[in-house]
Protein backbone atom coordinates (compact mmCIF):
# COMPACT_ATOMS: atom_id res chain seq x y z
CA UNK A 1 0.00 0.00 0.00
CA UNK A 2 0.97 3.92 -0.51
CA UNK A 3 2.70 4.97 2.28
CA UNK A 4 1.03 8.69 1.91
CA UNK A 5 -1.47 8.13 3.86
CA UNK A 6 0.32 6.92 6.97
CA UNK A 7 2.62 9.28 6.45
CA UNK A 8 -0.02 12.25 6.86
CA UNK A 9 -1.45 9.89 10.01
CA UNK A 10 1.91 10.20 11.62
CA UNK A 11 2.41 13.68 11.07
CA UNK A 12 -0.92 14.43 12.74
CA UNK A 13 0.50 11.95 15.72
CA UNK A 14 3.83 14.30 16.06
CA UNK A 15 1.83 17.43 16.18
CA UNK A 16 -0.12 16.26 19.03
CA UNK A 17 2.47 15.08 21.28
CA UNK A 18 4.91 18.25 20.33
CA UNK A 19 2.44 20.49 21.20
CA UNK A 20 1.99 18.43 24.61
CA UNK A 21 5.30 17.96 25.17
CA UNK A 22 7.57 20.39 22.70
CA UNK A 23 10.32 20.75 25.97
CA UNK A 24 11.24 16.55 25.94
CA UNK A 25 14.56 15.72 24.21
CA UNK A 26 13.81 12.53 23.15
CA UNK A 27 10.57 13.08 21.51
CA UNK A 28 12.64 15.73 19.67
CA UNK A 29 15.17 13.55 18.26
CA UNK A 30 12.85 10.90 17.90
CA UNK A 31 10.27 13.71 15.56
CA UNK A 32 13.81 14.77 13.56
CA UNK A 33 15.00 10.93 13.27
CA UNK A 34 11.27 10.40 11.38
CA UNK A 35 11.20 13.63 9.25
CA UNK A 36 14.57 12.69 7.61
CA UNK A 37 13.77 9.05 6.57
CA UNK A 38 11.18 9.45 3.74
CA UNK A 39 10.88 13.20 1.84
CA UNK A 40 6.85 12.50 1.99
CA UNK A 41 7.16 12.75 5.70
CA UNK A 42 8.63 16.29 5.22
CA UNK A 43 5.81 16.82 2.66
CA UNK A 44 3.29 15.47 5.06
CA UNK A 45 4.31 17.25 8.44
CA UNK A 46 3.95 20.80 6.22
CA UNK A 47 0.96 19.79 5.37
CA UNK A 48 -0.06 19.10 8.54
CA UNK A 49 1.31 22.39 10.21
CA UNK A 50 -0.60 24.35 7.05
CA UNK A 51 -3.81 23.19 7.82
CA UNK A 52 -3.04 24.10 11.63
CA UNK A 53 -2.45 27.67 10.75
CA UNK A 54 -5.33 28.20 8.60
CA UNK A 55 -7.58 26.39 11.95
CA UNK A 56 -6.42 28.95 13.94
CA UNK A 57 -6.99 32.12 11.59
CA UNK A 58 -10.96 31.16 11.86
CA UNK A 59 -12.24 33.84 14.05
CA UNK A 60 -14.18 32.80 17.18
CA UNK A 61 -17.53 34.10 17.24
CA UNK A 62 -17.46 37.19 20.40
CA UNK A 63 -21.33 38.27 20.49
CA UNK A 64 -23.34 36.33 22.68
CA UNK A 65 -26.06 38.26 24.46
CA UNK A 66 -27.82 34.93 26.10
CA UNK A 67 -27.32 31.46 27.31
CA UNK A 68 -28.59 30.43 24.70
CA UNK A 69 -27.03 33.02 22.30
CA UNK A 70 -23.34 31.69 23.76
CA UNK A 71 -24.17 27.91 22.87
CA UNK A 72 -25.62 28.98 19.41
CA UNK A 73 -22.41 31.18 19.25
CA UNK A 74 -20.43 28.21 20.10
CA UNK A 75 -21.87 26.00 17.41
CA UNK A 76 -21.32 28.35 14.76
CA UNK A 77 -17.70 28.93 15.78
CA UNK A 78 -17.13 25.18 16.06
CA UNK A 79 -18.96 24.74 12.38
CA UNK A 80 -16.80 27.49 10.84
CA UNK A 81 -13.87 25.21 12.55
CA UNK A 82 -14.87 22.55 10.85
CA UNK A 83 -15.31 24.61 7.67
CA UNK A 84 -11.65 25.33 7.99
CA UNK A 85 -10.65 22.23 8.65
CA UNK A 86 -12.79 20.34 5.55
CA UNK A 87 -11.47 23.15 3.15
CA UNK A 88 -8.06 22.87 4.81
CA UNK A 89 -7.81 18.95 3.89
CA UNK A 90 -9.02 19.49 0.24
CA UNK A 91 -6.42 22.58 -0.63
CA UNK A 92 -3.47 21.06 1.26
CA UNK A 93 -3.79 17.15 1.29
CA UNK A 94 -5.03 16.76 -2.69
CA UNK A 95 -6.35 14.46 -4.34
CA UNK A 96 -7.85 12.72 -0.48
CA UNK A 97 -10.59 10.49 -1.83
CA UNK A 98 -8.31 9.32 -4.56
CA UNK A 99 -5.04 8.74 -2.21
CA UNK A 100 -7.86 6.82 -0.33
CA UNK A 101 -8.53 4.41 -3.32
CA UNK A 102 -5.08 3.84 -4.68
CA UNK A 103 -2.14 1.31 -3.65
CA UNK A 104 0.14 3.89 -5.03
CA UNK A 105 0.08 7.73 -4.67
CA UNK A 106 2.98 10.01 -6.35
CA UNK A 107 2.35 13.93 -4.31
CA UNK A 108 2.28 17.06 -6.46
CA UNK A 109 6.09 18.26 -7.54
CA UNK A 110 7.04 14.47 -6.85
CA UNK A 111 7.93 11.07 -9.18
CA UNK A 112 7.41 7.53 -7.67
CA UNK A 113 9.32 4.90 -8.59
CA UNK A 114 7.82 1.64 -7.67
CA UNK A 115 9.48 -1.74 -8.14
CA UNK A 116 6.54 -4.99 -8.43
CA UNK A 117 7.79 -8.44 -7.38
CA UNK A 118 7.96 -9.79 -11.09
CA UNK A 119 10.95 -7.21 -11.84
CA UNK A 120 8.34 -4.39 -13.93
CA UNK A 121 8.68 -1.24 -13.21
CA UNK A 122 6.46 1.69 -12.86
CA UNK A 123 7.35 5.43 -12.80
CA UNK A 124 4.41 7.72 -11.71
CA UNK A 125 4.36 11.26 -12.61
CA UNK A 126 3.23 13.69 -9.97
CA UNK A 127 -0.53 14.03 -8.60
CA UNK A 128 -0.72 10.18 -10.23
CA UNK A 129 -2.86 7.08 -8.40
CA UNK A 130 -3.43 3.75 -9.13
CA UNK A 131 -3.96 0.21 -7.89
CA UNK A 132 -2.07 -2.95 -8.64
CA UNK A 133 -3.78 -6.37 -8.63
CA UNK A 134 -1.67 -9.49 -9.03
CA UNK A 135 -2.55 -13.01 -8.82
CA UNK A 136 -0.65 -16.06 -9.86
CA UNK A 137 -2.52 -15.77 -13.58
CA UNK A 138 -2.72 -12.17 -13.89
CA UNK A 139 -1.16 -8.42 -13.42
CA UNK A 140 -3.66 -5.74 -13.45
CA UNK A 141 -2.85 -2.25 -13.21
CA UNK A 142 -6.06 0.72 -12.94
CA UNK A 143 -4.67 4.03 -13.36
CA UNK A 144 -7.20 6.25 -11.91
CA UNK A 145 -5.94 9.03 -12.64
CA UNK A 146 -2.66 10.89 -13.86
CA UNK A 147 0.45 9.70 -15.92
CA UNK A 148 2.52 6.14 -15.64
CA UNK A 149 5.72 4.89 -17.62
CA UNK A 150 5.72 1.12 -17.52
CA UNK A 151 8.79 -0.92 -18.18
CA UNK A 152 6.91 -4.14 -18.06
CA UNK A 153 8.99 -7.68 -17.71
CA UNK A 154 7.23 -10.06 -20.15
CA UNK A 155 5.29 -13.37 -18.88
CA UNK A 156 3.57 -15.20 -21.58
CA UNK A 157 1.90 -17.27 -18.37
CA UNK A 158 0.15 -13.84 -16.53
CA UNK A 159 -1.01 -10.98 -19.16
CA UNK A 160 0.10 -7.37 -17.91
CA UNK A 161 -2.89 -5.31 -18.43
CA UNK A 162 -3.69 -1.36 -17.61
CA UNK A 163 -6.39 -0.14 -17.11
CA UNK A 164 -7.16 3.94 -17.52
CA UNK A 165 -10.81 4.58 -17.83
CA UNK A 166 -12.47 2.75 -20.62
CA UNK A 167 -8.93 1.76 -22.40
CA UNK A 168 -7.23 -1.36 -21.55
CA UNK A 169 -3.63 -1.53 -22.46
CA UNK A 170 -2.03 -5.08 -22.96
CA UNK A 171 1.95 -5.59 -22.97
CA UNK A 172 3.75 -7.70 -25.67
CA UNK A 173 6.64 -7.09 -23.84
CA UNK A 174 7.40 -3.04 -23.70
CA UNK A 175 7.67 0.24 -22.45
CA UNK A 176 5.22 2.56 -22.73
CA UNK A 177 3.47 5.55 -20.93
CA UNK A 178 -0.16 6.27 -20.03
CA UNK A 179 -2.31 8.93 -18.83
CA UNK A 180 -5.56 10.03 -17.74
CA UNK A 181 -7.89 12.20 -16.61
CA UNK A 182 -11.33 10.44 -16.81
CA UNK A 183 -12.42 11.44 -19.85
CA UNK A 184 -9.18 11.11 -22.29
CA UNK A 185 -6.27 8.46 -21.96
CA UNK A 186 -3.71 8.36 -23.99
CA UNK A 187 -1.18 5.76 -24.51
CA UNK A 188 2.49 6.18 -26.46
CA UNK A 189 4.91 3.21 -26.96
CA UNK A 190 8.70 3.84 -26.48
CA UNK A 191 9.72 0.07 -26.92
CA UNK A 192 8.23 -3.73 -28.26
CA UNK A 193 4.33 -3.55 -28.66
CA UNK A 194 1.14 -3.08 -26.50
CA UNK A 195 -2.46 -4.24 -27.61
CA UNK A 196 -4.60 -1.10 -26.88
CA UNK A 197 -8.80 -1.25 -26.94
CA UNK A 198 -11.84 0.50 -25.65
CA UNK A 199 -14.51 -0.92 -23.73
CA UNK A 200 -17.01 2.01 -24.19
CA UNK A 201 -17.51 4.73 -26.16
CA UNK A 202 -15.53 4.98 -29.55
CA UNK A 203 -15.05 1.66 -31.03
CA UNK A 204 -11.02 1.10 -30.88
CA UNK A 205 -8.61 -1.90 -31.42
CA UNK A 206 -5.55 -1.53 -32.44
CA UNK A 207 -1.68 -2.70 -32.12
CA UNK A 208 0.89 0.32 -31.20
CA UNK A 209 4.56 -0.31 -31.27
CA UNK A 210 7.79 2.06 -30.65
CA UNK A 211 6.57 5.42 -31.23
CA UNK A 212 3.28 4.75 -32.38
CA UNK A 213 0.64 6.80 -29.86
CA UNK A 214 -3.68 6.35 -29.17
CA UNK A 215 -5.75 9.11 -27.90
CA UNK A 216 -9.30 8.12 -27.09
CA UNK A 217 -12.29 9.79 -25.69
CA UNK A 218 -15.87 9.20 -25.37
CA UNK A 219 -16.30 11.05 -28.71
CA UNK A 220 -13.33 10.11 -30.76
CA UNK A 221 -9.94 8.19 -31.18
CA UNK A 222 -7.19 9.19 -33.22
CA UNK A 223 -3.54 7.76 -33.48
CA UNK A 224 -0.28 9.35 -34.68
CA UNK A 225 3.45 8.99 -34.59
CA UNK A 226 6.55 10.66 -33.00
CA UNK A 227 10.34 10.08 -32.07
CA UNK A 228 10.70 7.16 -29.45
CA UNK A 229 13.00 9.52 -27.88
CA UNK A 230 10.66 12.62 -26.78
CA UNK A 231 8.42 10.15 -24.93
CA UNK A 232 7.83 10.45 -21.47
CA UNK A 233 10.64 13.29 -20.90
CA UNK A 234 9.26 14.08 -17.79
CA UNK A 235 10.73 11.30 -16.87
CA UNK A 236 14.14 13.33 -16.54
CA UNK A 237 12.39 16.77 -15.48
CA UNK A 238 11.84 18.07 -19.27
CA UNK A 239 8.66 19.61 -20.21
CA UNK A 240 8.44 19.84 -24.28
CA UNK A 241 6.61 22.32 -25.98
CA UNK A 242 5.72 22.04 -29.74
CA UNK A 243 3.49 24.86 -30.88
CA UNK A 244 1.27 23.81 -27.96
CA UNK A 245 -1.31 26.10 -26.14
CA UNK A 246 -0.60 27.70 -22.74
CA UNK A 247 -3.87 26.23 -21.76
CA UNK A 248 -1.91 23.02 -22.66
CA UNK A 249 1.33 23.50 -21.47
CA UNK A 250 -0.40 24.91 -17.80
CA UNK A 251 -2.51 21.23 -17.62
CA UNK A 252 0.90 19.62 -18.27
CA UNK A 253 2.68 21.77 -15.56
CA UNK A 254 -0.40 21.91 -12.89
CA UNK A 255 0.94 18.60 -11.14
CA UNK A 256 4.11 19.80 -10.27
CA UNK A 257 3.23 22.66 -8.30
CA UNK A 258 1.50 22.77 -5.28
CA UNK A 259 -0.39 25.77 -5.91
CA UNK A 260 -3.95 25.87 -8.29
CA UNK A 261 -2.90 27.68 -11.20
CA UNK A 262 -5.98 30.01 -12.31
CA UNK A 263 -5.14 31.40 -15.52
CA UNK A 264 -7.63 34.87 -15.59
CA UNK A 265 -7.03 36.12 -18.81
CA UNK A 266 -9.26 33.65 -21.12
CA UNK A 267 -7.06 34.69 -24.76
CA UNK A 268 -4.20 33.75 -23.04
CA UNK A 269 -5.13 30.17 -22.76
CA UNK A 270 -4.99 29.91 -26.74
CA UNK A 271 -1.58 31.38 -27.87
CA UNK A 272 1.08 28.88 -28.70
CA UNK A 273 4.29 28.26 -27.50
CA UNK A 274 7.67 26.14 -28.62
CA UNK A 275 10.39 25.47 -26.02
CA UNK A 276 11.68 23.36 -23.33
CA UNK A 277 10.94 24.20 -20.07
CA UNK A 278 12.35 22.44 -16.69
CA UNK A 279 9.99 20.61 -14.57
CA UNK A 280 11.77 20.83 -11.60
CA UNK A 281 11.46 24.46 -11.13
CA UNK A 282 7.51 24.59 -12.51
CA UNK A 283 7.15 28.12 -11.26
CA UNK A 284 9.79 29.88 -13.20
CA UNK A 285 8.77 27.16 -16.11
CA UNK A 286 5.25 29.05 -16.15
CA UNK A 287 6.80 32.55 -15.99
CA UNK A 288 8.81 31.86 -19.15
CA UNK A 289 5.94 30.40 -21.11
CA UNK A 290 2.97 33.50 -20.06
CA UNK A 291 5.11 36.07 -19.97
CA UNK A 292 6.15 36.71 -24.15
CA UNK A 293 2.68 37.38 -24.20
CA UNK A 294 2.03 39.88 -21.41
CA UNK A 295 1.47 37.32 -18.64
CA UNK A 296 2.65 37.84 -14.59
CA UNK A 297 1.89 35.61 -11.93
CA UNK A 298 0.36 36.51 -8.46
CA UNK A 299 0.85 34.37 -5.79
CA UNK A 300 -1.71 35.36 -2.94
CA UNK A 301 -1.81 32.08 -0.64
CA UNK A 302 0.86 28.82 -1.07
CA UNK A 303 -2.60 27.36 -2.96
CA UNK A 304 -3.35 29.88 -5.28
CA UNK A 305 -1.08 31.38 -8.12
CA UNK A 306 -3.02 33.37 -10.50
CA UNK A 307 -1.86 34.03 -13.83
CA UNK A 308 -3.14 37.69 -15.23
CA UNK A 309 -2.39 39.32 -19.15
CA UNK A 310 -3.28 42.47 -20.94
Amino acid sequence: MDNTHNADKAASGWYIALREDSDDPELRSAFEAWLAQDPQHRQSWQDINATARIMKSVPVMQRRKRQRGVRYGGYVAAMGMLAAACLATVLLVPDLMLRLRADYYAPPGMTRDIRLADGSRIVLAPRTALTVHVTPRTRQIELLRGEAYFIVRHDEARPFLVNAGPVTTTDIGTEFDARTDGSKTEVVVKEGEVHVSARSGVPFEKDLRAGNWAEISRARAATGNQGPDTIALWRTGTLVAQDNTIGEMVEALQPWIHARIMVMHGSLMEKRVTGSYDLHHPEESLALIVRPYGGEIASFSPWLAVVTGH
